[in-house]
């Protein structure tokens, strides 16, 4: 074993210590440890990038450069699926290779400079005002950021699969992804929502860009840099079922092999449900904001620390309370809650505008008003199930890698796991593509005056209201099938021989 690789990953195996605590505004406890603080760091950029584009680039493809909702709906669509067809692919020749720093730190790092340059290039770049020159930019440039971001995203998710294998520590490791993608988000769109004046401002979108672009890279460089040694010290010292070389004809036995697994096809089909309405309920946020509830980006600047405290609260103690708890159990519970809470808010909106009915306060009075206080108690409450919801949901994949391994005597963690990632993709572009067109429907591409855009964001809700109480339950239901349980992983982790790593 190469000595100076043992030499650094020792260096990264112990607690963080009170230094990196207090950079970390305590989230994280002196005693995290190092190689796990490390791992969740680059979510700081991912975090981020992932809010930006949700919350903007459908908005200004459509509303500020003017390409026709479905038309962004069809670009988008395009890349996602380019980038699903990639993900199975990058997922095991991440798992089968073997070089001189590693297996997985290799591709993150191969990664950090086209996905954070395609980020900037989205928002930076105008070849042009026809259709089919921003259709085309759009799409090319979208391609490279997604598949980019697999290669670096597969990889990294594999590795902290790899390095923590007991039931709850996964929930600890994803918690912590989540504590960091929080941050960033913090990060992101504090300065954003704070400089903005107005949702319109077409020549601050590149400046935005240019900010996000950074912590993207920035974050994913520190993260991967100090887990190199880790990475390779790992896979030096423990080889249990890690084949030797890329095969295509074991890609296709452990493919079937997936297929046939009971709990892993439970998670996938349960991916399609939430995927599918999450496409749909996605990059929507904007027309709402200002239509419907009528909020400057200064008005989401001061309700952030409300609205992401939810969050935070539920990533930091979801591993204290599922702890000797029964994933799939709390999964339920929390995915019901969010059945009911998520589209609580909209729903009222539309039946004010429907039924005629006086539920909710007047829209358009700003920040500390009675609808701002309201909206950002709901997102408090929400974005706490949800993130609840999801780092489980998470943690639930991470269990099948070993139910898998046993089944076939091969340690593939990016292929596993690649489902969720593969499902989310393919399924929600259909959502996105679809939310494309519902946004068309509505009336926004046709909309010439404010009237007619409060038209239309009424019409948006209730679809999108109806949308997700016929997926959710669908998805729900697919969970109560799956049958992994703490005492089940316990066995699976002995007779693979990892008993001194639980």
């Amino acid at each position: 074993m190469d000595r100076q690789a043992v030499v650094n990953s020792d260096s990264y195996e112990g607690p963080i210590g009170v230094s990196l605590s207090r950079i970390s505004w305590g989230l994280f406890p002196p005693e995290t440890e190092k190689k796990m603080y490390w791992w969740g760091f680059p979510s700081i950029g991912l975090g981020a990038v992932n809010q930006f584009l949700s919350m903007f680039l459908l908005y200004y493809y459509n509303q500020i450069l003017g390409l026709s909702a479905a038309l962004v709906g069809l670009a988008l669509f395009i890349s996602v699926v380019f980038d699903a067809v990639s993900d199975p692919l990058i997922a095991y020749w991440s798992d089968r290779y073997q070089g001189e720093f590693g297996r997985r730190i290799p591709f993150m790092f191969a990664a950090i400079v086209p996905m954070s340059l395609s980020l900037f290039a989205l928002f930076a770049l105008n070849l042009g005002d026809a259709d089919w020159i921003l259709f085309s930019q759009l799409t090319v440039l979208i391609v490279v950021f997604r598949v980019s971001q697999t290669l670096f995203f597969v990889p990294r998710m594999a590795l902290g699969v790899e390095l923590y294998k007991d039931y709850t520590d996964r929930n600890r490791l994803i918690s912590a992804a989540e504590v960091f993608a929080l941050a960033g988000i913090s990060l992101c769109m504090a300065p954003i929502l704070l400089l903005m004046p107005d949702w319109d401002q077409a020549h601050l979108y590149p400046w935005a860009a240019l900010w996000v672009s950074f912590l993207l890279g920035w974050s994913a460089f520190m993260g991967t840099s100090k887990l190199s040694a880790v990475e390779k010290n790992s896979f030096q010292s423990n080889r249990i079922g890690k084949a030797a070389r890329f095969s295509w004809k074991q890609l296709g036995r452990e493919a079937v092999a997936l297929f046939s697994n009971k709990n892993w096809m439970t998670l996938l089909f349960a991916f399609l449900f939430f995927s599918l309405n999450g496409g749909i309920q996605g990059g929507d946020s904007i027309y709402f904001n200002n239509h419907l509830f009528k909020f400057s980006p200064s008005d989401l600047f001061w309700s952030g620390p409300l609205m992401l405290g939810g969050s935070l609260v539920a990533a930091l103690l979801v591993s204290k309370i599922s702890k000797g708890q029964d994933k799939r159990r709390l999964v339920i519970i929390s995915g019901s809650m969010s059945f009911v809470i998520a589209p609580l808010l909209l729903g009222l909106m539309a039946a004010e505008r429907y039924f005629g009915y006086d539920f909710l306060p007047e829209a358009g009075d700003g920040v500390l008003s009675p609808l701002w206080w309201l909206w950002a108690f709901h997102g408090f409450l929400n974005g706490g199930i949800w993130i609840f919801f999801i780092i489980l949901v998470q943690s639930m994949f991470a269990d099948v890698v070993e139910e898998h391994q046993a089944k076939t005597n091969s340690r593939s963690d990016g292929l596993v796991l690649v489902g969720s990632n593969l499902v989310t993709k393919l399924v929600g572009s259909v959502g996105v593509l679809l939310a494309g067109v519902i946004i068309k429907w509505a009336g926004f591409d046709d909309a010439s005056s404010l009237e007619l855009k409060e038209v239309a964001v009424y019409n948006l809700a209730a679809i999108k209201v109806a949308v997700s109480l016929l997926l959710v339950p669908l998805g729900l239901l697919c969970l109560t099938r799956y049958t992994l349980s703490a005492e089940q992983h316990l066995r699976n982790l002995r007779n693979l021989g990892y008993e001194k790593e639980i």
